[in-house]
């Protein structure tokens, strides 16, 4: 019996392992206080370090999910000028996926593949996968949901790597342009910004259709 406990323990490691995670950040933050007004002012002052921190920031996102993306690429949008603003925010979008794919990928335990069967909505997405796994990340991505969750799952199922990280990648860039431009020149009359938000808005409405037809 003990034995089987200590097997469905390391099966289940990394998503543990995020757990703690997030509970720890919860509770530093709301013990500091520290707010983003925070990480705005230790950032700013100085440019290597500000590169550190956010990417540091975006690799716990992936295992913590209470730290907010769109915060994240606004702040790098804030410090940097716009194309450099734009790679730091790929490459720390990249680690981000990374990170929860791996959680997933090293999560091993059937219990997880039946959580996923048991829920009805997941589980309609799942059936397609075998054939259509591309296109499943980049819907449920460019649809919004949690990249922990996704990643978690997708890495779970194995998908290759590669093709996991550039669907969502693919699905999140429109909205990142968007989140940085912002950051960059908090203008809401500014017209790049209102197109960048057009194309998201475009993104999110095709890839909710669309996943429809999928399903049915």
């Amino acid at each position: 019996m003990k034995t089987k406990s200590r097997c469905c323990i390391k099966d289940y490691l990394p998503v543990i392992i995020m757990g703690i995670c997030i509970i720890i950040a919860f509770v530093f933050a709301l013990i500091k206080g520290i707010t983003m007004n925070d990480i705005y002012d230790i950032v700013a002052g100085n440019k290597v370090q500000a590169v550190i921190i956010i990417l540091f920031l975006y690799g716990l996102k992936g295992i913590v999910a209470v730290i907010w993306y769109a915060a994240l690429v606004a702040l790098s949008g804030y410090v940097f000028e716009f194309p450099f603003a734009l790679a730091i925010n790929s490459v720390g979008t990249v680690l981000c996926l990374s990170v929860s794919y791996l959680v997933g990928y090293f999560t091993k335990s059937d219990s997880v593949r039946a959580i996923i069967t048991r829920n009805k909505r997941i589980n309609k997405y799942f059936n397609k996968y075998e054939t259509n796994s591309f296109i499943i990340s980049y819907l449920l991505h460019a649809m919004g949901l949690s990249t922990e969750a996704l990643g978690i799952m997708f890495g779970f199922m194995k998908m290759p790597y590669v093709s996991y990280v550039a669907s969502s990648f693919i699905a999140i860039a429109p909205g990142m342009v968007c989140i940085t431009l912002f950051g960059e020149r908090p203008d809401f009359t500014s017209p790049a910004f209102w197109i960048a938000v057009a194309v998201e808005a475009t993104v999110i409405i095709s890839a909710y259709i669309s996943s429809k037809k999928l399903l049915n």
